[in-house]
């Protein structure tokens, strides 16, 4: 059985070094958190009510407005790919503090600005985490859309050959390097472009063929 595009997407992202969420653990990171009770542990977080009580309707109100507010300013800055309906399990808690912070002078508790940029930068990497595997399939199907474009490839992608695998994860790294904030090599790619130019050229007839390096 050929290797799927997502199964070198994968290969492409440890190559790069980025953290793989288990396919087992991906639901259960991806749970979706209703924002209400999200703006609940801010006042909790806050000391404003213990973890037993019940938020008067008010408090619950504006702890809720700041909730809504953290999602939108994540999305303006195109951190995060969902939407308002649900947070994920995994960046539950960094949105219950940007929450916190948010408010904290409204309660007369003390807030530190500067930690909204740290918890900013956490939820970046979680929803990059998060959304890894996909953006990592969508480079190698890239990948192979290009080369077939300009007529390298006799397969299609779902039968990619074995040796044209390791080509195809490093072309794909290099494409998803800058998102996740490294340098591509572009060396590498080079030396990729030659190998599977080598596989293309082989030839099928026993006839001798020009290998043409792009």
């Amino acid at each position: 059985m050929a290797t799927t595009a997502a199964t070198l997407g994968e290969r492409a992202l440890r190559r790069l070094g980025v953290a793989i969420v288990p396919l087992a653990d991906r639901p259960g990171l991806d749970e979706r958190i209703a924002p209400a009770t999200i703006a609940a542990d801010a006042l909790v977080q806050l000391g404003v009510i213990s973890a037993e009580e019940v938020p008067s309707a008010d408090d619950q109100a504006l702890s809720l407005s700041k909730v809504r507010a953290v999602q939108d300013s994540l999305t303006s800055q195109a951190i995060v790919w969902w939407d308002n309906t649900g947070i994920p399990r995994a960046v539950q808690q960094e949105y219950t503090s940007l929450a916190a912070l948010s408010m904290a002078m409204s309660f007369g508790k003390p807030s530190d600005p500067q930690q909204t940029a740290l918890l900013e930068t956490r939820v970046r990497r979680m929803a990059l985490v998060l959304s890894a595997p996909d953006i990592a399939t969508k480079a190698v199907t890239a990948v192979h859309a290009d080369l077939a474009a300009r007529g390298r490839v006799r397969w299609s992608i779902e039968d990619i050959p074995s040796a044209a695998e390791q080509p195809y994860v490093t072309l794909a790294a290099f494409q998803l390097a800058p998102l996740f904030e490294q340098q591509g090599n572009a060396a590498e790619v080079v030396q990729a472009n030659r190998q599977l130019a080598q596989i293309i050229a082989l030839p099928t007839s026993g006839e001798r063929v020009q290998v043409e390096y792009f």
